[in-house]
């Protein structure tokens, strides 16, 4: 019985240390294993959306509302503004402003995408009416499901914010000086107003709608399904 004890009070320190060093491999597995996590969930392909606190309205020194803007397509495109919109005599390049828009906003959303290709998806599945209007439905049957439009009878701010709250794209109505109706993208909000991606005038960066939330006449937004 001493020989054993002698022999357990020896070992004793090298079982220690064997416990602390146990105890700290698994506490760095803990940790290199919820790093991953963490890193792995913050880099999903929903859009980005820099944005205050929820409830809040947008002011210029939390940036305001900002969606991804990874595309800026234009229905005058050689490449596409002479295809007919589904089985009408309208093209893309005189009447494709929605459907131009609305790629934008599909490619934003990590769709692999563009006028064209939406045009023939949409033009497939029948989603267009004689007179070559946009079926809202269609944004759902070209993505299988994967993203869809949704339609508001109010034209607000709290109704496009709210979208854009909610990583959806607001496709805005207008009309332009000429009379004719027109339709754009909208990918953020702040305290100079609504930056948007108009099809008809490409630049580098967003456009400001000058006339504010007043100049729009209808919105839909387009987003991924729940």
């Amino acid at each position: 019985m001493c020989c054993l004890l002698h022999v357990l009070l020896n070992a004793l320190p090298r079982l220690l240390l064997y416990g602390l060093m146990t105890v700290k491999r698994v506490i760095l597995k803990f940790l290199v294993v919820g790093l991953s996590s963490v890193l792995l969930s913050a880099c999903g392909s929903a859009p980005r959306i820099d944005t205050p606190a929820p409830g809040s309205e947008p002011t210029p020194s939390s940036g305001g509302i900002v969606l991804r803007d990874s595309a800026a397509y234009s229905q005058k495109d050689p490449r596409w503004k002479s295809d007919s919109l589904g089985n009408t005599s309208d093209t893309m390049g005189s009447d494709g402003c929605l459907v131009t828009s609305a790629s934008m906003a599909l490619t934003n959303l990590g769709f692999q995408t563009n006028p064209k290709d939406l045009n023939q998806r949409l033009t497939e599945t029948k989603s267009y009416t004689k007179n070559g209007w946009l079926i809202w439905d269609g944004i759902r049957r070209v993505t299988e499901g994967r993203a869809v439009a949704t339609f508001y009878d109010k034209v607000d701010a709290p109704t496009i914010d709210g979208c854009l709250r909610s990583g959806e794209y607001p496709m805005v109505q207008f009309y332009l000086p000429s009379g004719r109706s027109h339709w754009a993208m909208i990918v953020k909000h702040d305290a100079r107003g609504y930056h948007m991606r108009d099809p008809l005038r490409t630049s580098k960066k967003p456009l400001i709608f000058p006339a504010g939330i007043k100049g729009f006449r209808a919105v839909r937004c387009i987003g991924l399904a729940e």
